[in-house]
């Protein structure tokens, strides 16, 4: 998990996500950070890659644009 739980004196809790790549954190404008799946789904929505294809890591939508970058240029072949 990229990021930290708080818990508030009234059971609640709150989760921070966090790209492992450069430490950006996640914000959105709703109750998102009550559930840890929730807050996942609002990022992946809004470009973070979140999925289990990356073992527990996540990615802001600027680091995960430049890896997808990186990983299309190792594709090309020139014609």
């Amino acid at each position: 998990m990229s990021g930290e739980c708080y818990s508030y004196f009234n059971g609640g809790i709150e989760y921070e996500l966090r790209c492992d790549q450069c430490g950006t954190s996640f914000r959105c404008g709703d109750d998102s950070y009550f559930s840890w799946p929730v807050l996942c789904a609002a990022a992946e929505a809004e470009g973070w890659r979140v999925g289990p294809e990356l073992e527990g890591r996540h990615e802001c939508g600027e680091c995960a644009g430049s890896h997808l970058a990186r990983s299309g240029r190792r594709q090309f072949v020139p014609a």
